[in-house]
């Protein structure tokens, strides 16, 4: 039987959804980081994470992508929703994790594709992120045309060094563009 692989854009979180992005987490940080949580993610930050989440989705703040293959989650994106009337055509990429045995395949560009479907449909042009330097999300960002704008050197904080980060962006419709071709590229290695 081949994989299903869905994508989806819950509008609330119900309690194995919560089950799953906590498990997600878990799986996540323990090969790499995510920014505001440490190496292993405890109960208590589990719980106001998701609490936090649930109530952005509530309010509309965010929107959050999830990705299933075969009915488990094995990729997560939140997008935090800008309401200044000046800046509503930005939304900024949030906390986002793919399970580490799906990476490097069709998730990532499938993920961004969808992304960028979801910013059109919210008419938002520009896409921003931030992320730790020199991490491999960092370059993954870069991969996919994401461009420095500037960089916090004490941008974050962890095991009692000071990390630098960038802060990244990239326009809607270059990363549909460019998303679009590099899930062709892989599908036809197939």
């Amino acid at each position: 039987m081949p994989d299903a692989t869905a994508y989806g854009w819950p509008t609330q979180i119900d309690s194995q959804l919560e089950c799953d992005i906590i498990e997600l987490m878990r799986e996540t940080t323990a090969s790499d980081p995510i920014i505001g949580f440490a190496a292993a993610i405890s109960d208590s930050e589990a719980s106001a994470y998701v609490r936090e989440l649930r109530e952005n989705l509530r309010t509309d703040k965010c929107r959050l992508l999830q990705v299933r293959r075969n009915g488990v989650l094995i990729g997560l994106c939140t997008l935090r929703r800008n309401f200044n009337p000046n800046n509503r055509h930005i939304t900024d990429l949030a906390k986002g994790m793919i399970a580490h045995r799906y990476r490097g395949g069709t998730v990532l560009p499938a993920a961004f594709y969808e992304i960028a479907l979801q910013c059109e449909r919210d008419g938002v042009d520009l896409l921003t992120l931030d992320v730790r330097a020199d991490t491999t999300a960092h370059h993954v960002w870069q991969r996919f045309g994401f461009e420095i704008y500037g960089t916090l050197q004490d941008y974050a904080r962890a095991n009692g060094n000071s990390c630098a980060g960038h802060y990244m962006m990239q326009k809607v419709s270059d990363l549909k563009r460019r998303s679009l071709a590099v899930l062709q590229e892989k599908l036809t290695e197939v």
